[in-house]
């Protein structure tokens, strides 16, 4: 079941907040929206106790309208390595039943080639709803055998819609206390039109890694000598080829604003290959550079009015954040963000969500997520 948009009949009347019988649970559950997923009735399996398995979010799961967020789960041992989680509403009184189903997740194909990182995506399909609401859910990641390895009850608040850019003494904004930045968390271009299997045109995340097979290239063995081009000049024939461990990714990336202006710094790492280094004679693997760039960008911002394209009238927002550098070290390194709308900016949910517009118009907009973090937040917590 695709549930990337809303149901195209309504459950029923909506409940109350945090209402605990089955039928209700099932009318918030039916509103859970995830890009692949399927219902099964009954009770969700039950998982082990004592995982060594950590997840993206500490207390509480907030999530937004109109957009999906992500649900990490870190797997450093491979055994317990996670192709998708069971999902089940229920009360967040002690005891409160569940819904009468619940959903079979798989992690997104996009981060099945990552040794220890897999995500989920969830959202919220707010209508006939009046945030803020809360409910809780059982989590439980399974194996590639669909054996549970884990379980985890974590409430689920919906938050309310907010862009407030300015920060006062109730409320903070994209101004951050001096130890605070905004860390990326992942950003994706949505597919047209979504499919279970391919929800997105592009995807990325720190954990992302592009090019994780490496490539082949090909050179020549000349009676012996290794030689990247040809053993006669004016040959075009290649007689060997090496296989070089090449990748690209980006690390991270953090945003910190001042008054009007920013402070962006990115770290991307990668392998480059190095034909003219390798032995084309000997076979194996090629070398390779190993390459870590950190990039420091400033710039100033401006936030302003703005109205948004055909295929995004139905969203609540009307601000635009604008980011334009004027240095970066070293100099004409690293990757360009512009900013874009800001679809919500809560600083007691911690998110920062921007959607930078499609500059050719064809719709095929990027989704930005950040994350509040103070420099010696942990990025993974106990299950």
């Amino acid at each position: 079941m695709a549930t990337c948009r809303k149901p195209e009949t309504e459950p029923g009347n909506p409940p109350a907040n945090n209402q605990t019988d089955s039928t209700n649970a099932d009318i918030i559950s039916d509103h859970l929206q995830f890009f692949d997923a399927t219902k099964k009735q009954g009770t969700i399996p039950k998982g082990p106790a004592g995982s060594i398995l950590k997840i993206s979010f500490k207390d509480t799961l907030y999530l937004m309208d109109q957009v999906k967020g992500p649900i990490k789960f870190l797997h450093e041992d491979t055994t317990q390595n996670i192709a998708g989680i069971y999902v089940q509403v229920h009360g967040t009184v002690i005891g409160g039943t569940g819904a009468t189903y619940y959903y079979d997740v798989p992690e997104l194909t996009e981060m099945e080639e990552s040794d220890s990182v897999s995500v989920i995506m969830i959202g919220f399909d707010p209508a006939g709803f009046e945030p803020p609401l809360t409910f809780d859910i059982t989590i439980t990641p399974y194996d590639e055998s669909g054996h549970p390895i884990a379980e985890v009850v974590r409430p689920v608040k919906i938050a309310e819609h907010n862009v407030e850019p300015n920060g006062n003494a109730g409320s903070c904004g994209l101004v951050l206390p001096d130890d605070e930045s905004w860390h990326w968390e992942l950003s994706y271009i949505l597919a047209e039109p979504i499919t279970e299997e391919h929800p997105f045109y592009f995807y990325n995340d720190p954990n992302k890694i592009f090019g994780a097979g490496g490539q082949v290239i090909k050179g020549n063995c000349c009676n012996g000598i290794s030689v990247y081009g040809p053993c006669v000049p004016g040959d075009t024939t290649l007689n060997a080829s090496l296989h070089f461990a090449t990748s690209y990714r980006i690390m991270s990336e953090t945003l910190e604003f001042h008054d009007g202006t920013f402070l962006r710094q990115t770290f991307e790492d990668g392998a480059n290959p190095l034909p003219a280094s390798s032995d084309f004679c000997a076979g194996g693997e090629g070398m390779i550079s190993y390459n870590l760039n950190h990039t420091i960008y400033n710039g100033n911002y401006t936030v302003t009015a703005t109205t948004l394209p055909p295929d995004l009238q139905g969203y609540d927002d009307s601000l635009r954040l604008t980011l334009q550098t004027t240095s970066s070290s070293p100099q004409g390194s690293g990757f360009g963000n512009s900013g874009g709308i800001i679809h919500q900016l809560d600083c007691t949910i911690g998110a920062l969500v921007l959607i930078q517009l499609d500059l050719e118009g064809g719709g095929n907009h990027l989704y930005k997520f950040y994350r509040r973090r103070n420099i010696s937040d942990p990025y993974w917590y106990a299950i």
